[in-house]
């Protein structure tokens, strides 16, 4: 029952925290691309992802929670250098890209950055930064699946 319960938080954690990127990655950004002005879209992005990081920390901080929790309460720790335990080895390592990501780089450098292009109102290559930004998003996007379909690999057995 235990291990049901910490499954389900896991998954819909998960569903949340890859639609919201999914939303950002495919709405969002594009949109912003296509605006004209340069200190608006900065404005906009920094807004939502000032509501929406905080709100990712917690999903990532949950995820990775529930996930070592089932990993420890299965012993499934010791699958991690097998070939069985590739897909779980694949969803952690993507974890902790997030994790590094979210608590690490993003308050780091690109808080700051989207800070210093508000404050200065310059356009400092802001279609640039956007582009790399959408490239960026696309990419975790693309990781963020690739660990969705390891967990049903793993969770359905078929390695």
């Amino acid at each position: 029952m235990l291990f049901t319960l910490i499954h389900i938080i896991h998954l819909l954690t998960v569903i949340i925290w890859i639609g919201g990127l999914s939303f950002i990655t495919i709405i969002v950004i594009p949109m912003l691309i296509r605006w004209d002005d340069p200190l608006q879209k900065a404005i906009t992005f920094q807004s939502i992802e000032h509501r929406f990081a905080p709100i990712a920390r917690v999903y990532n901080i949950i995820t990775g929670v529930t996930g070592f929790v089932m990993v420890y309460l299965t012993g499934w720790h010791k699958l991690y250098l097998t070939a069985r335990g590739l897909p779980l080895l694949i969803m952690t390592i993507i974890w902790l890209i997030w994790f590094i990501m979210l608590f690490g780089l993003e308050p780091l450098i690109v808080k700051k950055m989207l800070d210093r292009m508000v404050k200065s109102g310059v356009k400092m290559e802001i279609e640039a930064v956007f582009a790399r930004m959408n490239a960026m998003h696309w990419v975790l996007l693309t990781i963020s699946l690739a660990a969705s379909v390891a967990g049903i690999v793993f969770a359905h057995s078929y390695l």
